[in-house]
């Protein structure tokens, strides 16, 4: 048997600083922002939602591009790894700038401000997180250790999200000023400074301990945007799990985009926002330690599927759960956190459908394919942050209000019930995916002695 090319300890245990990095900028941004567009700057839901349903429309385009032009980038540090080093300052920067708006919400300027850097800070996280999340089926031959590089990763970003979810409302609560009961502005904007800076050395460790071992067979091709798209399209494997987890991420990343809104407005704390968003985050990393045994014992299509059904199942409890019962209300949200292990997963079927399509077609698209992961995480939160707040208009939510009950009743079922429901519909399409974990093995390792021939 051929020796498979593998990573090293250190790059595996390093590779999940690159989503601790990435919630520090990223699941800030899709936490607050919302409530800052609406709470602090003053746009309008309408706009707020018009905002960030462009933004994923321009996505669309641009993230398949960046995949393209990465996994056809040749250089003495890889084809991915140098948009890490290179994209982490600038993501930074625009971080903090889209908690800056010298604008008033209600004027065109504003608008125009809050759309520009919203669109323009989401095209540098692209920028960075498309190569990222490639790295994994390029630094390991090995399936056992691309499910570990995974694992890897989810706990970074759990770690990143109990950081995150844990210190922020207190952080931007202290620093809004002596006596302030709700964050503002300048709070908002020195935690995101704070976290911007805390993220680019993390990226950097990323790239000084990572490599590159899968290498794609001759020149690449010149990019067409039509080609690399069929490519996509063709990919049937690439297509299912695409679709999981833009479900996936629009019931997860769309829920934290609104569910301070819950916490502020049904459990009316806003100092509980830290309990309510760590528990999943914490839960999370305790879950992805077993991830690996389980995968290897039910296979990874399984242990995704399981896992989205049993968190619809906490956010049932915590939607049912009267707003005075706390127990009940943090019974579902454990059972929440302890499941969510399901992103480690969907990243390695998303690697099995590269080996598949290279195949049968013998053309490589890491880069294009893991454009699908970051394209369904931006629009899970744009999802969440837009559609969200459009359904909790129409139910009378008003900013800065005391809340009737129909505008809690509202609130509860767009951060409960809704992303619920989108669990259920992503582990039904689960089961349109049938190629088993040892058929995976088999494809690489015809891979393999093909590419020794």
């Amino acid at each position: 048997m051929e020796k498979k090319l593998k990573a090293t300890k250190a790059a595996t245990i390093c590779y999940g600083f690159g989503d601790l990095a990435s919630q520090f900028v990223w699941t800030y941004v899709g936490s607050y922002l919302t409530i800052y567009y609406t709470d602090i700057v003053g746009l309008a839901p309408a706009a707020v939602s018009v905002i960030m349903m462009l933004a994923r429309i321009w996505d669309a385009i641009n993230d398949p591009m960046m995949g393209a032009i990465a996994e056809r980038t040749r250089s003495k540090f890889g084809r991915f790894r140098p948009y890490i080093a290179f994209g982490a300052p600038f993501l930074a920067i625009f971080s903090v700038l889209t908690f800056t708006n010298p604008f008033s919400g209600k004027s065109t300027a504003g608008v125009i401000w809050a759309a520009a850097i919203y669109i323009i800070a989401g095209m540098l996280y692209t920028l960075v997180n498309i190569p990222y999340g490639a790295m994994a089926a390029v630094m390991t031959e090995d399936a056992d250790q691309r499910n570990i590089l995974n694992t890897s990763r989810n706990i970074g970003m759990n770690l990143g999200m109990v950081i995150v979810n844990g210190v922020s409302a207190g952080l931007a609560l202290k620093f809004s000023g002596a006596g302030a009961e709700v964050a503002n502005g300048q709070g908002y904007r020195t935690v995101a400074l704070i976290y911007a800076i805390i993220s680019i050395p993390l990226f950097l460790i990323v790239f000084f301990t990572s490599k590159e071992v899968v290498q794609p067979e001759g020149e690449p091709q010149p990019f067409s945007f039509k080609d690399t798209v069929n490519n996509l399209i063709k990919n049937k494997y690439l297509m299912i799990v695409t679709f999981v987890m833009i479900l996936q991420m629009t019931a997860f990343m769309g829920r934290i985009a609104v569910t301070s809104y819950y916490v502020i407005y049904c459990l009316g704390s806003f100092t509980m926002i830290a309990l309510i968003m760590t528990i999943p985050s914490i839960g999370g990393i305790i879950g992805s330690l077993f991830v690996p045994f389980f995968a290897k014992k039910i296979g990874k299509r399984n242990v995704l599927m399981w896992s989205m059904i049993i968190q619809g199942i906490g956010l049932v409890i915590m939607y049912l759960a009267p707003f005075d019962n706390m127990k009940m209300v943090l019974a579902g949200d454990i059972i929440f956190g302890l499941f969510n292990v399901g992103f480690p997963m969907s990243l390695s079927m998303v690697a099995d459908s590269v080996d598949y399509m290279e195949l049968k077609t013998g053309t490589r698209t890491d880069g294009t394919a893991y454009a699908t992961y970051g394209l369904a995480t931006k629009i899970g939160n744009a999802v969440g942050g837009a559609f969200g707040i459009l359904i909790m208009s129409a139910f009378g939510y008003v900013a800065n209000a005391q809340q009737t009950a129909q505008a809690l009743k509202g609130i509860n079922f767009t951060v409960n019930l809704l992303p619920a429901i989108l669990f259920f519909l992503a582990a039904a399409m689960c089961l349109l995916w049938k190629m088993t974990d040892k058929e995976a093995e088999d494809i690489r390792a015809q891979l393999r002695e093909k590419h020794n021939a």
